[in-house]
């Protein structure tokens, strides 16, 4: 191995402003030998006396060396980034933290002033001033998982931002496995500069991926699949964050490290002195036992709900599975349910043989109105003498419209049960002659070639298949197969042939308030958990147009006659202003995205119909989809005087697990036009889904 020798401080470093921790490095090359890093800081302009103790001994790879041994360069030093200040424990360079405008210094400008960040001194043995060795006291602490958003949240100590992470996204640094143990203090302050960067590294490049407990667990899977890795981590030693003060309290999270393992082994020693206590052996069977018992009475109520989805003529065997011998027939069933996939049609279909949901459906007159206006408002140039599909029929009430217009023949599909009610309507109602009624998922319809059409195709598909913020529930996919099958090319149509969804910006204060003063008591408490409530998942309520502060702007149009099973996930631009019709308020927070559609019957040479499910028209059984922020900690606010727009990408997609939910999600940014362009002043990421 060859000796480094020591580059005089001097020469590597002459700009460092006063009172900063800078660095310089001495010891051996080749392989994995340590490297000792040495810390200094000036004490004034005019003085070159600076403190320098060795710091830590770091496992820097070979390749920023040259061949004599002598630093390559200052660049590849900070490259891997150990020109940053790691300030070491206690002992060696004291971290009194004193609230002082005085002492405190614009790390900022100092780099953009000095490109060097590298501090000098002329007398490398003089100790006298290490116990006058500061860090600056206003510099907060930021927490893991929220550092990189514009608003993060800021803590006056350490423990406080390691506890916001275990709060709020389940990430404890502290029994992280990844975190070395306390007992080897130079391999512990090693460690911890290296995971600290790795983590923030991880929360910076997946913050618009995943959000609260999803991010914790993304990030405590992250470490557990990327081990240390001596030359991988090397990058890692260079600050993710600017001035991080967690870097800068290595022996205060060493501490902290020692209480937790000392904790975590008195509730070892706790758990093991209960377990010979017979009493809490007797507990423990019997919340077993009862365990046991609530999965059971679960599964057999999973098998009723699948049971009250099938028809009373429907066989749960085939005729073949009946035969032969009967431990064959077992294994091949248990073999098929071991492989099945996961059953999201079952309820599905279930729901709607259920009387309450068609009268839903029935009594919302903008919708049932829209549709019987647009059939019988066409019959002579859309419907006489036609063919027409209808999907997903229910009551058969769009079937029945379609006849009194003049369809030819009506073929009504529905795969619940609902379908006895619905022929016996057709029937009661005179139009038996036209309309057929079939049972059936309409894509194993049309694989089986069960609809009675005789080779011919179809010049109108009919259907009612919106969900709530349009796509929930997933229909479309079905009526486009068969579309794609069975509709006449050039001639034919869906209807409706055109969807629309929209967003616009919600303010509900009165709503939020009103647990400030209930009958004159003071319940905001509840206003806490009423966010917690409505930051879980996307809700479906009818949103007053008087709370909505913003335009309401489409951000998407489909085409039913010609878009594809790809379009339906998307992402798309959106851009938010203030309402003009109310100025009485200049600035106003967005307590939630409204997603809502319009439905357009609008085939060319017809009479067009439409209807929507906007805050500003008639409420539909649709209502609205709301996506909440969070108004008490992140809420974007416009400010109607500058001129504030809210700008972001809408994102939508269908559930992995459920293809019948789905997720939306929202990159966000707010701001202005200034001389120089786009200043934004807030951002965030909301992640909501409609759950099936």
């Amino acid at each position: 191995m060859k000796k480094m020798t020591r580059m005089p401080r001097s020469e590597v470093s002459s700009t460092c402003s006063p009172g900063h921790c800078c660095y310089y490095l001495s010891g051996r090359v080749g392989g994995r030998y340590p490297i000792e890093l040495h810390a200094g800081r000036r004490t004034s302009e005019s003085s070159s006396l600076s403190v320098w103790r060795p710091c830590v001994k770091l496992r820097c790879p070979s390749s920023i060396f040259s061949d004599r041994g002598e630093l390559e360069s200052k660049a590849a030093i900070q490259s891997v980034g150990l020109a940053r200040s790691y300030p070491r424990p206690k002992h060696l360079l004291p971290t009194t933290r004193q609230h002082s405008h005085s002492t405190k210094h614009d790390m900022s400008s100092t780099r953009k002033n000095n490109d060097d960040p590298w501090s000098s001194s002329d007398d490398e043995d003089d100790d006298s001033d290490d116990e006058n060795v500061e860090l600056d006291a206003e510099t907060p602490f930021y927490s893991i998982c929220t550092y990189c958003k514009s608003d993060a949240p800021k803590f006056d100590t350490l423990a406080l931002a390691l506890e916001y992470d275990v709060t709020n996204y389940g990430f404890d640094l502290l029994r992280s496995g990844a975190l070395m143990s306390s007992n080897d203090e130079d391999d512990f302050f090693e460690g911890a500069i290296v995971l600290i960067n790795k983590c923030r590294q991880f929360v910076k490049d997946n913050q618009a991926k995943f959000s609260g407990t999803e991010l914790g667990q993304e990030l405590n899977n992250y470490l557990k699949d990327h081990k240390v890795d001596d030359d991988g981590d090397a990058k890692y030693y260079k600050p993710v964050l600017d001035d991080d003060s967690m870097l800068m309290c290595i022996d205060e999270l060493c501490e902290l490290k020692r209480q937790t393992e000392q904790e975590s082994q008195a509730d070892a020693s706790a758990a093991g002195n209960n377990k010979s206590d017979p009493e809490s052996d007797d507990k423990m069977e019997q919340l077993q036992a009862k365990i046991s018992m609530l999965e059971e009475q679960l599964s057999r109520a999973k098998g009723y709900i699948a049971a009250l989805a099938n028809d009373d003529d429907d066989k749960s065997l085939s005729d073949d599975s009946r035969s032969g011998d009967d431990g064959d027939k077992i294994q091949a069933t248990s073999a098929k349910q071991t492989n099945k996939k996961p059953d999201n049609d079952t309820y599905y279909f279930s729901s709607y043989s259920h009387t309450g949901i068609h009268e839903t459906m029935l009594r919302d007159t903008v919708r049932t109105a829209a549709y019987e206006e647009a059939i019988l408002s066409n019959a002579d140039s859309l419907f006489r003498d036609k063919v027409v599909l209808d999907i997903g029929c229910g009551t058969g009430v769009l079937s029945l419209f379609c006849a009194k217009a003049g369809a030819k023949q009506v073929i009504a599909v529905d795969n619940s049960d609902i379908i006895k009610q619905a022929r016996e309507i057709i029937e009661l109602n005179g139009y038996s002659h036209v309309v057929t009624c079939v049972r059936g998922k309409c894509e194993d319809l049309i694989a089986n070639n069960a609809l009675p059409l005789d080779g011919k195709t179809v010049d109108i598909i009919v259907s009612e298949w919106m969900g709530y913020a349009l796509f929930f529930e997933t229909m479309l996919p079905s009526v486009m197969v068969a579309r794609d099958a069975l509709m006449t090319p050039e001639t034919g149509s869906m209807f409706p042939n055109v969807a629309k969804i929209f967003i616009e910006g919600c303010n509900e204060t009165e709503r939020l308030d009103y647990w400030n003063d209930v009958h004159g008591l003071n319940m905001t408490p509840m206003k806490e958990r009423m966010v917690s409530e409505l930051t879980q998942d996307a809700h479906v309520e009818i949103v007053s147009d008087e709370n909505i502060v913003t335009d309401r702007k489409e951000i998407i149009t489909f085409d039913l006659n010609t878009c594809k099973d790809a379009d339906l996930d998307f992402e798309v631009p959106f851009d938010l202003h203030l309402r003009d019709d109310d100025k009485s308020r200049n600035e106003l927070q967005i307590h939630s995205l409204v997603i809502s559609f319009d439905i357009d019957f609008a085939v060319p040479n017809t009479k067009s119909v439409q209807f929507s499910t906007g805050c500003q028209s008639t409420p539909t059984h649709w209502k609205q989809t709301q996506l909440w922020f969070d108004p008490v900690h992140n809420c974007p606010v416009l400010n109607r005087e500058a001129g504030d727009s809210m700008k972001g990408v809408f994102r939508m997609k269908r559930n992995v697990k459920n293809h019948r939910a789905i997720d939306m999600s929202v990159v966000w940014e707010v701001g202005r036009e200034a001389g120089s362009g786009w200043e934004r002043i807030s951002d965030g990421v909301l992640k909501r889904s409609l759950i099936a």
